[in-house]
């Protein structure tokens, strides 16, 4: 049976590769990391019983390999695999025969291996850096200094900031070029494309000026460019003293017109600063709103 491709989900960009595989062997590495947790601990299960019931059947294969182990018995064989593998003796069970120490030797060194593979495995998934970043669920086109303004909001989910944090805006659509269609990447201009420390919340501003090219977008342009909004972050994590990224898209039905992003910013006493991060999704409509104050993170 044919599989069918393999579908891509780039936090919000979809689509699907035709002539790649799903998994594929001859990049193991990239097979570990890109498995999810479920998957690669049931990869990890199967790989281990697999293990033992191969050694196992070696040893049931030849009756009195094992000292201890009853005749015909494939659960004491299987049992004695385990804990070989483990390098765990109990003494109730050792090898009896030439042939019994050379599969208990063999499944040693193999176990030696297994052990280190997974070790690494897993210390590699713990290890890799996750900016752990929230972005809105949703875009808002709102007033702005006399114009329109395409308007994002992110925040961190970790008490640490980020530091020297720079956000990227890119607006792809279809381009048609001759009788063929390109999909282009045009750079959106930002209010401000960093800050010294993402501490609290960002929201990330594009003017809709005459050189964007979200101005004068109606509904037939939105059919006809098909366009998606791709926002990137990237900075330095101190909590992990690491580089980290993060990114997330807006199609045309994840963008909300003359709203406002709820404010999500309230002074505490002694000079603290409260940040609501459940509302970072919440906008409301223009009418009947602060527009100063739903801007005030940016």
């Amino acid at each position: 049976m044919k599989l069918p491709p393999p579908r891509i989900n780039l936090r919000g960009l979809q689509a699907v590769k035709v002539g790649v595989r799903r998994f594929s062997i001859d990049d193991p590495y990239y097979l570990v990391m890109a498995m999810r947790w479920p998957t690669f601990l049931a990869s990890v299960l199967l790989a281990y019983l697999a293990a033992n019931m191969l050694f196992a059947t070696l040893f049931w294969l030849a009756p009195g390999s094992v000292h201890g182990a009853r005749p015909g018995a494939f659960g004491d064989a299987f049992f004695f695999s385990v804990e070989t593998l483990a390098t765990v003796g109990y003494g109730a069970m050792t090898p009896a025969t030439v042939y019994g120490h050379a599969v208990a030797t063999a499944e040693i060194f193999v176990g030696m291996f297994l052990t280190a593979l997974v070790t690494g495995a897993f210390f590699a998934r713990f290890a890799r850096p996750h900016a752990r970043l929230v972005f809105s669920e949703t875009a808002v086109v709102t007033p702005y200094e006399n114009r329109y303004a395409l308007m994002v909001r992110v925040a961190s989910r970790r008490m640490q900031g980020i530091s020297e944090a720079r956000a990227r805006m890119v607006y792809l659509r279809d381009e048609p070029v001759g009788t063929t269609r390109f999909r282009r990447f045009i750079e959106l201009k930002l209010v401000r494309d960093n800050i010294p420390v993402l501490a609290l919340s960002w929201t990330l501003i594009h003017p809709i000026d005459e050189d964007s090219p979200l101005f004068g977008m109606s509904d037939a342009r939105l059919a006809a460019e098909a366009p998606t909004v791709l926002v990137s972050i990237v900075g330095f994590d101190e909590a992990i003293s690491s580089p980290v990224n993060d990114r997330r898209s807006y199609n045309p039905e994840n963008i909300r017109y003359d709203h406002v992003f709820s404010n999500i910013l309230r002074d505490l006493p002694g000079g603290f600063i409260e940040l609501d991060i459940t509302r970072i999704h919440e906008t409301m409509p223009i009418a009947g709103t602060d527009q100063d104050s739903a801007v005030s993170a940016s």
